[in-house]
């Protein structure tokens, strides 16, 4: 079929979008201008919540198969403990970060574009976007051979953060970089710490953190404040590194082997729109933020699921276009927090004024000891607390309120999540007669759910009578109530969360 969607960058956010669109019969077209996949391991970690919406497209076990699921978070600030988090106990089926490169994220979810006939054009490079009232002519070229120039109704900018979507749009990307210069590289170095546990170590001014990966090996990102020499200019030897190791890293473990290095500097950015007319933007062309919490990567995933369900319905005429305000509304104030929180994590894992050093030290282990701090931490690091409530961007622990994730739980034997629809709406009905959904206009074909009384997933909802649940096909809660409020949300003019569907809790 002649594409009807121009995805631009094939890493793990165009890729997503593409297969996401695949799976909803649309025409998809992704090009990148790379002659070949990457291999290199860039990004590292699969958040909870983004295991969770890939499990609505089948790819979450293989996922699962090649990565090493990483359960606790150390945080030591000048050689003492200041924090130790737990994800086991997050309300979820996957209570653990996944540590799987970026290249093998793609290489499975390439795998299955391959399943609906759709392969990345590589050596395809955007030149140029002419918007007209009904698509977007876009200009690419292929190596030596001549441009060419096609009209598509829709265009994604998943292309990196130095976006050639951006550029040609003339969208600001808002921001500065930090001023330390950082250095990454893959390693195995010979300790007897934990190998499913991360550990970042603090010392005035200078950090290093160890993310671990299969076969023994760790992701360490290294800082040193600006100013000292040889660290910001040509590769990164060995000896430097171990020398980083020696002066941050109690009891001063030795490096084994080292695969692969580089440097790099922190930027926090943020697009000053995500969309123009009929084009976006996602993942980093859209954001881009500090590399700790391991974000990144699992920001621009999740901004996957929430265009590509909205661009289907609107293609495939079962919502009006004004449904795609709300890509921009929902997932903007998510990065503003995401960028937010990272830089103010990366600024404090950066102090060396002595009086915060003593603060870090002494007051920061009794408040990110609480177990409140700790359920807050764990939940925003798996990014379980994502929220399109409100512009707050996130949920607080135990809410399951429109705009927020649809909660998993054990329902009738069978976790909740397994039994929403993998493409669609799903009425979820709490204790309520089958007769009153008998009449409802359910957005396109949604699948309805008898949730068991009494079952751990009413708790979990927060039910306390007969309720009836919408969850959206990106796994949040369209509205709740009864049959009047789901009518409502079903027959609005673009089926779009606004102020007054968020009041029907």
């Amino acid at each position: 079929m002649d594409p009807e969607v121009l995805v631009v960058g094939a890493g793990p956010t165009g890729l997503t979008t593409a297969l996401e669109l695949a799976r909803r019969g649309i025409g998809v077209r992704i090009i990148d201008r790379a002659a070949t996949p990457n291999t290199q391991t860039r990004a590292l970690g699969v958040q909870a919540r983004t295991l969770e919406l890939f499990a609505r497209t089948g790819v979450t076990d293989e996922l699962l198969a090649r990565g090493l699921r990483a359960d606790r978070f150390n945080v030591f600030s000048e050689g003492r403990r200041i924090l130790r988090a737990d994800f086991s106990g997050l309300p979820t089926e996957y209570p653990f970060l996944l540590m799987v490169p970026q290249n093998e994220v793609e290489d499975v979810l390439m795998a299955d574009l391959a399943r609906f006939g759709v392969t990345v054009e590589r050596e395809v490079e955007l030149t140029a976007l002419t918007p007209s009232i009904d698509g977007v002519t876009a200009t690419v070229t292929y190596g030596e051979r001549p441009a060419d120039a096609r009209t598509y109704p829709w265009i994604i900018g998943a292309d990196g953060a130095h976006s050639t979507v951006r550029s040609l749009l003339g969208v600001g990307f808002l921001g500065s970089a930090f001023d330390e210069h950082f250095a990454v590289a893959d390693l195995r170095v010979d300790w007897d710490r934990p190998p499913t546990e991360f550990f970042a170590f603090l010392n005035r001014g200078r950090f290093a953190a160890f993310f671990p990966m299969l076969g023994g090996w760790h992701r360490v990102a290294i800082a040193r404040p600006a100013g000292e020499e040889g660290w910001e200019r040509g590769s990164v030897p060995t000896e430097d590194l171990q020398a980083a190791v020696d002066t941050i890293v109690p009891g001063r473990p030795q490096i084994l082997e080292v695969r692969e290095s580089g440097r790099f500097r922190i930027n926090q950015r943020r697009a000053a729109a995500h969309r123009s007319g009929r084009v976006f933007l996602a993942g980093d062309a859209a954001h881009i933020h500090s590399v700790i919490g391991a974000q990144g990567m699992n920001t621009g995933i999740q901004d996957a699921f929430n265009l590509a369900w909205k661009l289907a319905d609107v293609i495939h005429g079962d919502a009006h276009a004004g449904l795609l305000d709300s890509y921009e509304a929902e997932r903007a104030p998510v990065a503003a927090r995401l960028v937010k929180g990272t830089r103010a994590v990366t600024r404090m894992t950066l102090l060396r004024n002595p009086i915060a050093l003593a603060a870090r030290r002494t007051v920061a282990p009794r408040i990110l000891g609480r177990p409140h701090t700790q359920r807050a931490l764990t939940r925003a690091v798996s990014q379980l607390d994502v929220s399109y409530h409100d512009a707050r961007g996130a949920a607080p622990a135990g809410r399951a309120a429109v705009g927020d994730r649809a909660p998993d739980a054990e329902a009738g034997g069978r976790r909740l999540h397994e039994l929403l629809d993998p493409v669609g709406f799903t009425l979820l009905e709490f204790g309520t007669d089958t007769a009153a959904t008998t009449d409802l206009a359910l957005p396109g074909s949604a699948a309805i759910v008898r949730v068991p009384d009494a079952s751990a997933a009413s708790a979990a909802y927060g039910i306390t009578g007969p309720t009836l649940v919408l969850v959206r096909p990106d796994g949040y809660i369209a509205a709740r109530g009864g049959a009047e409020e789901i009518r409502r949300y079903a027959t609005s003019p673009a089926r779009i969360v606004d102020a007054s569907s968020r009041g029907m809790q």
